[in-house]
């Protein structure tokens, strides 16, 4: 399980409402929001229930 605060910046979402994959730009505290950007550019917010983790930019040695 991935720990939802440390969430590499760049790793690709899935927003749960719409299936729209985002990218993460930030991490937000109290309460934990996501704010990502879409292919067009645009910025929302989501809560940590709100998007699944699809593609996470971790690098593996």
């Amino acid at each position: 399980m991935n720990i939802l605060t440390q969430i590499p910046i760049g790793s690709k979402l899935k927003v749960q409402v719409n299936d729209e994959i985002v990218t993460l730009v930030e991490i937000c505290f109290y309460p934990t929001r996501y704010k990502t950007t879409n292919e067009s550019g645009k910025i929302n917010y989501y809560r940590t229930h709100e998007v699944v983790i699809v593609e996470s930019e971790e690098k593996s040695d």
